[in-house]
């Protein structure tokens, strides 16, 4: 029987403004994407939401892994024109789903995508990885730290459980992300290989709605991070890859900064974007980063 609640209209009608804005905006809606150019060198992306860049008109994309065309390997892939490009990136992908298992997306239906590294051959020579976030699941491990208003201390940083839970997460992703990077080296062993740092999310202060936080548990949630990003950093030296740090370039572009400066959304969405992900500003930035640290 049709569903006839307003709340069954809105979808119908939601889902109509979603399909006609990503057809006016040529995004591509089906599979990985693929770019062709001048240069010599084949480029693969891997990674989480943090690579597929995704907002809210791509939240049904076939295949569920919300590439919208404005993460950063697409910037990349553009300044670069390399010989070929594949992004294979997706929302909610950890770890595992990166190096050797298949990722379960549920929208637009339920779909089963092939391991990332799949995607990677013997003659791949760049690969850019965003990875770990899903593994953390940072996302709630810095939530109890956020309260209804900026007057609330939630005195997060003094909760010894959440203290205990973020050291043994990070322990294990230590040992997941040089697992990625081993299989990396493996099916692309010629490949200069950038795994791209996390935080800048949040900074020194909050402010409303986007980072109700007090300084105190703030300063706990940048510290979170910095460890994060230890966890990211030693992998990536252990296995000959190059680190890119997001967060330090991020001060001052945090969630809490004017519109025109922010390179993080916080809590809350905002126009587009998703909460907690960078912004479009943002994910021009990180290529830029990633960028400079090619060419170095």
């Amino acid at each position: 029987m049709p569903v006839r609640s307003a709340a069954g209209v809105y979808l119908r009608r939601l889902l109509v403004v979603i399909i006609t804005t990503v057809a006016t905006m040529g995004l591509a809606i089906t599979g990985p994407s693929h770019a062709a150019g001048s240069g010599g060198v084949h480029y693969v992306a891997l990674g989480d939401s943090r690579a597929s860049g995704p907002s809210i008109t791509t939240s049904f994309d076939a295949d569920g892994c919300n590439r919208s065309g404005g993460g950063y390997p697409e910037r990349i892939a553009r300044a670069l024109r390399p010989a070929s490009f594949t992004d294979v990136a997706c929302a909610g992908a950890t770890s595992d789903e990166v190096a050797d298992r298949p990722q379960t997306t549920s929208l637009p239906v339920v779909r089963t995508v092939p391991a990332q590294a799949r995607a990677l051959r013997r003659d791949t020579g760049l690969v850019t990885l965003s990875v770990g976030g899903n593994d953390m699941k940072w996302g709630s491990l810095i939530s109890p730290c956020f309260g209804f208003s900026l007057r609330t201390d939630e005195h997060c940083r003094s909760n010894g459980v959440l203290r205990a839970l973020i050291t043994a997460r990070l322990a294990a992703l230590s040992v997941s992300v040089d697992h990625v990077l081993r299989v990396v080296s493996a099916r692309a062993p010629n490949a200069r290989v950038f795994v791209v740092g996390h935080g800048g999310y949040y900074g020194p202060r909050g402010c409303v709605a986007d980072a109700n936080v007090s300084p105190a548990d703030a300063a706990f949630i940048r510290d979170f991070f910095r460890r994060f990003d230890a966890v990211l950093s030693g992998s990536a030296q252990r296995h000959g890859a190059t680190f890119v740090d997001v967060a330090g370039p991020a001060v001052g572009h945090d969630a809490c900064a004017p519109e025109s400066r922010r390179w993080f959304t916080g809590q809350l969405p905002r126009g587009n974007g998703l909460p907690n992900h960078p912004t479009q500003m943002g994910n021009a930035a990180i290529a830029r980063l990633v960028l400079a640290a090619i060419t170095r």
